[in-house]
């Protein structure tokens, strides 16, 4: 089996099932060995079994290769740590239940694990074309700031982080640096699974490419384009950020400080975009100075060295 494409999902059932059907209409037809593991991690209960229908029409008359796991521990690092347990591929490849792919995908990204070098390939994460010329959409998309949409120039080949939505790997990058960091992510901490691994994989030696043409187009959930989401998405960025990254109180204190004065700054200078970015750091490092002075029963023992040591 050369390639194993592996995609999470919780509960976007009508999102999987565009995507499993834009799977079986364009991989079917490029004559690579391929599976699909939809890993269920829905509670068990009437949204569980959907999901497991869904994909079950799809193994009708070899429609395509889809197998569903069931991870009841709750996370997306934890159901993708089980797909790389339970997938044949060489390469694995990594999609959201609420992208959809494009015609060329699994031919190009073939093409780019056989003809380069690199241990991971990110492909573009684009804006569906019928809200590309969206005033409303674009403008909501610019403050916020809160759906990650991905595209990096055509001329740059090699880059430094991973975006899950739109990503493969090669298995053996996996016995090499370990799997997902399962504190990470949806269902737990929220957010930063993607970038943990990708500073892992890059600390080992390993490359990330870019392949410009391996891309997916993002659905548009307009719920995330909300003041409420926002401020809950930075905040699970600060907490995500503080379980792996050496952050001392005083660094902490010093950031949110600066986010404070930054955004009031911008927000007398009218400059929306600053304004936004600085109103986002003001919420990561919130967070990251709430979580950093809870109390712990471990005496002696901050939060995140709790949880780095498994406590």
């Amino acid at each position: 089996m050369e390639f194993s494409i592996i995609i999470p999902t919780v509960g976007r059932c009508d999102s999987l099932e565009r995507l499993l059907h834009g799977i079986s209409e364009h991989f079917g037809q490029r004559g690579i060995k391929h599976e699909v593991l939809v890993v269920n991690n829905a509670p068990p209960g009437e949204l569980s079994e959907r999901i497991s229908r869904i994909a079950a029409t799809f193994q009708i008359a070899g429609r395509a290769p889809v197998r569903v796991i069931n991870e009841a521990r709750p996370g997306k690092c934890m159901a993708l740590n089980l797909g790389i347990g339970q997938a044949s591929g060489q390469v694995l490849a990594f999609f959201d239940d609420d992208v959809q792919v494009t015609s060329e995908w699994l031919a190009i990204a073939a093409e780019f694990f056989r003809a380069k070098s690199f241990d991971a390939m990110q492909g573009p994460i684009l804006i569906p074309s019928e809200l590309q010329g969206n005033e409303e959409f674009m403008r909501a998309l610019n403050r916020y700031r809160t759906i990650h949409f991905v595209k990096y120039p055509s001329s740059m080949s090699e880059i430094k982080t991973l975006t899950g939505a739109n990503m493969a790997i090669r298995r053996a990058v996996f016995e090499r640096v370990g799997l997902f960091d399962e504190r990470l992510g949806p269902g737990q901490a929220g957010m930063s699974e993607d970038v943990e691994f990708a500073q892992r994989l890059l600390a080992s030696g390993g490359k990330i490419g870019y392949e410009p043409n391996a891309e997916v187009y993002h659905e548009v959930d307009w719920s995330r384009l909300t003041e409420e989401y926002f401020r809950l998405r930075h905040e699970q960025q600060g907490r995500s950020r503080l379980l792996f990254k050496q952050r001392s109180l005083l660094s902490i204190l010093s950031n949110f400080l600066r986010s404070m004065i930054s955004f009031a700054w911008y927000s007398i200078k009218g400059h929306e975009r600053k304004k936004y970015r600085a109103k986002g750091r003001y919420f990561h490092y919130r967070a990251m100075l709430r979580e950093k002075m809870k109390p712990t029963l471990a005496s002696g023992i901050e939060p995140g060295q709790r949880i780095r040591q498994g406590l």
